[in-house]
């Protein structure tokens, strides 16, 4: 099929589409009616005024007032993109994408932007997947178009509304309409045949800002008009992208064009939706992203780039091993939050169970209990410590990356690293002092490193010793006593823990503290609302931490009903009004 050449086409497409070139527009200049009329029948989100409506506060202290987050615009991002593509046309992005904003500490970040290249990225990507679906589908879903025949107004008026109430996420506007409907008659005359026509369409619709960006700005539905509800079509995005990566289904969005997602029945789309084979997945992909084991993805896709590993196909079995981990015991165990840290069993195959001092023939993934109490857990799973270790080095620990995923993962505290400091320079000191370095632990060698400066001191103490906490576990997650011939030790002192400096003998005894832990719980539960919100700092986040932290953490909410409480609160669907 020939590309679309028409200039009147390309101008009016280039015309269109440079509405998200610099990405969205001030959230006080919107007007959120402007993208799409709202349901009618909605209901107040309802108590998101206070932090304190449940009935858990202390009867004389007064109730903390929420103010909502300002309204945000979110681009979608590159997974996103991609799964929306393949749920709406039935077609697979080839393109790899790989833009994001991760300032939320997850892909989904709420200040995604489009410059000129990744314009012309998802330009070129667009006209793609439209030609593939309008040759491959276009007739199937909408019989009144055929190959080679005019497009009659009526056929087109039926793609766009049809079409469009799934790519915009809700019913097209009568303006929207118009504009398309206009679109098609302009570039009728030019386009080379139907086929090309729509292809010029869809590839309109794709790169309108309308199917790019999804809002979270509200309308102000009670008496306080400084607060604004996201309407129903917002709702559903945010549930959907939230819990499956990608556009509405269509029973969410029939209950949002019905004014059915307030209060109950939202917790019962978010079941749902969790609940299913996407749901699980994406929960995989939001421990991934907590933990920071994305390289899992990239040892399974390029094993040649770990050298560690001897046998590629480990690599590609670790991946395997930490989703399965998550959909068995987080998923279909329901843990707890205690019994995500603590639980005694991980999931083997033949090319990882030697990891564990354990032989499978097996190629499928099978239950082994972990005993011996060198291991429990997900801080313990092989695939986690192989993430976090060197790419090389199969028979070192790396306390930097360990010690970090504590500090900034279960503490939610960021390690700021001080400049001026010449590591280089303090390595090649040490070396001249020391007599066969290579033969010490990587323990020892950090320690005489870092006392080299004192800003090295500063700074690495502030999360090396909770690395330390690892020495006895190698770069593929190995339990080992020994580096050659010399002891590892795994004893850490005065590192603080919720405020108080404790100390601890090995990852194992960290668990169970962490376990019981208000900052762990508490950061998790941000991490949970971060994913969802798209936002690092809230006042959203700092809302529902108040109100869930304490049931995670006593076992009241299992890991996954935590996904669901969050999603259910009325204050993560308020948002400041916007300026008038």
């Amino acid at each position: 099929m020939a590309k679309p050449s028409n200039t009147l086409f390309a101008a009016g497409l280039l015309a269109f589409a440079s509405a998200c070139y610099t990405g969205p527009p001030p959230v006080d200049s919107l007007n959120p009616a402007g993208l799409g009329e709202s349901g009618d029948g909605v209901s107040s989100a309802g108590g998101a005024e206070t932090a304190g409506d449940d009935g858990d506060s202390d009867g004389g202290e007064e109730e903390e007032i929420f103010s909502p987050d300002p309204g945000q615009i979110r681009l979608l991002g590159a997974a996103e993109f991609s799964n929306t593509v393949r749920d709406l046309l039935g077609v697979e992005v080839t393109t790899e994408l790989n833009y994001s904003d991760i300032a939320s500490g997850y892909d989904n970040g709420s200040n995604g932007q489009i410059d000129e290249n990744l314009l012309s990225i998802l330009t070129i990507e667009s006209e793609r997947v439209a030609a593939e679906y309008v040759s491959s589908r276009l007739a199937q879903e909408f019989p009144c178009f055929t190959p080679g025949a005019e497009v009659t107004p009526g056929c087109a008026e039926t793609f766009i509304t049809d079409f469009g109430r799934r790519a915009y996420r809700r019913p097209v506007s009568d303006a929207q309409r118009k504009a398309l409907v206009d679109f098609v008659t302009q570039a009728t005359p030019d386009a080379a045949n139907s086929s090309e026509l729509m292809t010029a369409l869809l590839t309109r619709m794709l790169m309108s800002p309308h199917f790019l960006y999804r809002t979270e700005v509200g309308e102000v539905t009670g008496n306080d008009p400084n607060v604004a509800e996201l309407d129903p079509f917002e709702r559903a995005s945010l549930i959907s992208y939230a819990l499956i990566g990608s556009m509405p289904d269509e029973a969410l969005l029939a209950a949002a064009e019905a004014g059915e997602l307030d209060g109950e029945a939202i917790r019962e789309q978010v079941h749902r939706l969790l609940d299913s084979p996407r749901g699980r997945a994406q929960l995989a992909r939001f421990f991934q992203q907590w933990l920071r084991v994305g390289d899992l993805d990239k040892m399974a896709e390029r094993p040649e780039d770990y050298p560690k590993f001897g046998d590629p196909a480990m690599a590609q079995a670790l991946s395997g091993e930490f989703s399965t981990f998550i959909e068995e015991v987080v998923v279909e165990e329901a843990a707890t939050w205690e019994e995500l840290l603590t639980r005694e069993v991980t999931y083997v195959n033949r090319h990882t169970a030697p990891l564990y001092g354990s032989v499978s023939d097996l190629d499928d993934f099978e239950p082994l209990a972990l005993e011996g109490g060198e291991r429990s857990g997900v801080l313990t799973l092989a695939s986690v410590m192989a993430v976090h270790a060197t790419s090389a080095e199969a028979s070192r620990d790396k306390p930097i990356r360990r010690g970090l995923l504590i500090k900034n993962q279960f503490q939610c505290e960021e390690i700021g690293l001080p400049s001026g400091i010449d590591a280089s320079a303090a390595a090649a000191e040490v070396l001249d002092q020391v007599d066969d370095f290579d033969a010490l632990t990587t323990r020892e060698q950090f320690e005489l490193i870092m006392n080299q400066d004192e800003l090295c001191m500063t700074c690495h103490v502030q999360f090396m010793p909770f690395g330390y906490l690892w020495s006895n576990f190698d770069g593929l997650g190995r339990y080992q006593t020994h580096y050659g011939d010399r002891l590892l030790n795994s004893v850490v002192e005065d590192v603080p823990v919720d405020g108080v400096n404790q100390s601890f003998d090995g990852i194992m005894d960290l668990i169970p503290t962490l376990a019981q832990s208000p900052q762990a719980t508490e950061c998790f539960s941000t991490n949970v609302v971060r994913f969802a919100s798209g936002l690092r700092d809230s006042n959203t986040a700092e809302a529902l931490t108040h109100h869930l932290a304490t049931p995670l953490r006593e076992g009241e909410l299992s890991v996954i009903e935590l996904f669901e409480e969050v999603l259910a609160r009325p204050e993560l669907y308020t948002r400041e009004a916007p300026s008038q």
